[in-house]
């Protein structure tokens, strides 16, 4: 009868159904085993990880072999892998201790002591005359305060000799007066000589110092003709007692 050869085929049609599906399932699995398992190889050698295993099962990665000391570089690797979907490493991925001829872990070497600190070289503050003349003559030889050719203008290396000199008379005893002195590189020029003498004397009480500590004279003209003359002299000078 036809509807009892129907029911004897129908069990044979989902067996084979059953069985096309399970393997178009099991290759599938292995196409993406295979597309990961080479995707894993790329990776690792992208990043300098050799010696290793990497298997898949499905989506999941087991990792073995890889050197303590390259493991976690490699699971890192592999986890960036898009489509992975869990990673394991077998074995033990710490990095072996060093061992000494004993067979014993040696201990690391120990840290080199520290330098001592180096001395701060430090110059004491002058406290009377003749400390104050010998600092501003210092001070002066480093950087002289020069003047432009015929004129009251500081060169830029002159005023900053005569700031740095500022800084020093700031906080001088009161005892103690400061002569500036203008020169000329030629000539008897008086009012020259004063005036220069006078721009220093007034950017001196412009940066601290007292206005009646610092005051200024001229001096005719230096003994030669060279640019050496277009300059001020500072000598200390002691108060008199009253």
């Amino acid at each position: 009868m036809p509807g009892t050869r129907w029911s004897r085929l129908l069990p044979t049609a989902l067996l084979v159904t059953l069985a096309l599906t399970v393997i178009s399932v099991w290759s599938a699995s292995n196409d993406i085993e295979a597309e990961l398992t080479a995707r894993a190889k790329n990776a690792l050698a992208d990043v300098g990880v050799y010696g290793g295993q990497v298997s898949f099962s499905g989506r999941d990665a087991n990792l073995s072999g890889f050197p303590p000391n390259q493991a976690a570089q490699a699971m890192d690797a592999i986890q960036r892998i898009d489509g992975v979907r869990t990673v394991e490493i077998s074995g033990d991925t710490a990095p072996p201790a060093p061992v000494t001829t004993s067979g014993e872990p040696s201990s690391p070497p120990p840290s080199p002591p520290s330098p001592p600190p180096s001395p701060t070289t430090t110059s004491a503050e002058p406290t009377d005359k003749a400390g104050f003349q010998a600092e501003i003559d210092r001070l002066l030889t480093a950087t002289p305060i020069t003047f432009e050719p015929d004129t009251t203008e500081l060169t830029a290396d002159g005023e900053r000799g005569a700031l740095e000199i500022a800084k020093l008379l700031t906080d001088a005893p009161r005892e103690l007066r400061f002569r500036i002195t203008g020169q000329v590189a030629t000539g008897s020029d008086k009012k020259l000589a004063l005036n220069r003498a006078k721009t220093v004397e007034r950017l001196m009480e412009r940066n601290g110092v007292k206005r009646d500590q610092a005051y200024s004279t001229e001096r005719k003209n230096s003994n030669g003709a060279s640019g050496e003359g277009r300059r001020v002299d500072i000598t200390v000078e002691q108060r008199t007692q009253r």
